[in-house]
């Protein structure tokens, strides 16, 4: 029976693994339907910003993050020039969280700049995988593997790309049910609240998401944490109003797709998942 129930599990983690392509293709697309929300924001005041819209100057800098914003955002959304668009949008997103969030504070998610975060590091990851199948640039160019000063860096840049996201995770639960860390000026922490789900979705992460920071048993947990990322979305946010930039949920979104791809690919080779099967081909 065991045998059994582990064959199984065997047959499904490959046929998953086998659509790590076009399961990138989705992560490519997702992020810049989310990315280009705040481009059309900035140019068009739509969606529409919660402060109004009073226009925009075409040559301040506003004017001009809105314009690659929008239209690299809809390049990448097609997968058209996927790598070297996606690589100008990251070195874009660390100026922007260089210059207007680093200096308050060290955790993304507390100073208003996990966005930025997310994305820059979403766009590097892109800028050496490229687009996957469901992109212009396959349907123009063939199936041929990316190419570009990045892409020999691809499965490295996967790594950086988990850590990167768990950075900004695992504050998500650890704050909730340890107390830390804690935005300044704050109330004080009066421990963890038990009575939602809530509370055990963030002991989840809390417990959980450090194992996959560390490249231990990335698939399973990374597909834990895309189904209850969904779960979070439709249940908190995607209620409020469709759009993700205006429901609050667009981490949320960026977390379950991350997190759906990660279960398809591995953690890549700066994890221990890699150092255990290295250490179990060396017994056999």
């Amino acid at each position: 029976m065991r045998s059994l129930a582990v064959h199984t599990m065997t047959t499904l983690q490959r046929r998953f693994t086998s659509w790590a392509p076009e399961l990138l293709s989705l992560l490519r697309m997702v992020v810049a339907y989310l990315f280009i929300a705040h481009g059309t924001q900035k140019l068009f005041g739509y969606p529409p910003p919660r402060g109004g819209f009073d226009g925009f100057e075409l040559l301040a800098w506003p004017g001009l993050t809105g314009l690659l914003e929008t239209f690299g955002g809809l390049a990448v959304l097609l997968g058209i020039f996927t790598i070297p668009i996606a690589f100008i949008l990251s070195c874009e997103m660390a100026l922007v969280y260089l210059l207007n969030h680093a200096s308050g504070g060290f955790w993304p998610g507390f100073n208003g700049g996990d966005l930025w975060f997310f994305y820059c590091f979403a766009f590097l990851y892109l800028a050496a995988a490229g687009g996957g199948p469901w992109s212009l640039d396959a349907a123009l160019r063939g199936k041929a593997k990316p190419s570009g000063f990045l892409a020999p860096w691809e499965p490295q840049l996967r790594s950086v790309f988990r850590i990167a996201t768990l950075f900004v995770f695992i504050p998500h639960g650890t704050e909730e049910i340890i107390g830390w860390p804690w935005p300044a000026g704050e109330e004080p922490f009066e421990g963890p609240d038990f009575s939602t789900l809530r509370g055990y979705a963030h002991l989840t992460e809390t417990i959980l998401g450090p194992l996959v920071f560390l490249g231990l048993f990335t698939r399973p947990l990374a597909f834990l944490f895309s189904g209850q990322m969904a779960f979070a979305y439709f249940l908190s946010h995607q209620p409020r109003t469709f759009w993700p930039i205006l429901n609050l949920g667009e981490d949320a979104i960026y977390f379950c797709f991350s997190f759906l791809y990660l279960a398809a690919v591995g953690g890549g080779p700066w994890a221990l998942d890699r150092l255990r099967k290295d250490s179990k081909a060396a017994a056999q």
